[in-house]
């Protein structure tokens, strides 16, 4: 097979150089990652700070030189050996775990962008909807239209493929009650914007302005 180009990138996994592009698009001398790779082995597992014995709920699909992350592992931690479900570790703990979440990925994968395409989160938005709304911070939203208490449309500033997204939505205000974020509200998302409403559960559902309000979306 010919090649097309040599790079000078570090593959991460062995530590050397010049990853070779093919002229079909493949990367030579490293296989591409699917979308289970990306995802990676997700299990729970307990080990005690200063060692590296970690023992897993499940070891399947658990193999030596993946890469492990959870609370307390350092970044760049590696599994040594795989013995039934314990999993020794290239590097001590910094924290005991009690059945926390670990996950485990591959280290001879090149992560392609159709990889993690779907995984992406597409637009986000903290902002204040409490008199004038004003935004905080964001992605891809270009603006907050206030259309009455507790009803608010979120504008994206580049739109989506599509109104088949997954909006998240959550709200608060900081004191000791609670509130609900309904995304969709009164209208149906559309690729350029998706409408939301705040509200207090301990009043009936009645909506409500929040100075914390966060949205993501996902697609």
């Amino acid at each position: 097979m010919s090649t097309l180009s040599t790079t000078n990138l570090k593959n991460p996994s062995s530590g050397s150089n010049n990853i070779v592009l093919n002229t079909d698009g493949t990367i030579g001398g490293a296989a591409l990652a699917g979308v289970s790779d990306v995802t990676g082995v997700n299990t729970t597992g307990t080990v005690t700070s200063g060692t590296t014995s970690l023992t897993v709920a499940s070891a399947t699909g658990i193999t030596a030189g993946m890469y492990v992350v959870g609370e307390g592992i350092a970044p760049g931690t590696t599994v040594s050996t795989v013995v039934g479900t314990t999993v020794t570790l290239s590097a001590n703990a910094g924290a005991t775990l009690s059945s926390d979440p670990v996950t485990f990925y591959s280290a001879s994968k090149v992560i392609t962008p159709a990889a993690v395409g779907g995984m992406l989160c597409r637009a986000w938005v903290n902002f204040n909807g409490t008199g004038t709304v004003a935004i905080r911070a964001s992605y891809n939203v270009s603006s907050i239209t206030d259309n009455g208490t507790g009803d608010y449309t979120v504008n994206f500033t580049t739109a989506l493929a599509d109104a088949n997204y997954s909006c998240v939505a959550s709200s608060g205000t900081a004191a000791s009650d609670y509130r609900i974020a309904v995304p969709n509200f009164n209208a149906a998302p559309t690729s350029s914007a998706c409408r939301l409403r705040t509200s207090t559960p301990a009043a009936a559902g009645t909506a409500a302005d929040d100075p914390y309000v966060n949205v993501a979306i996902f697609r």
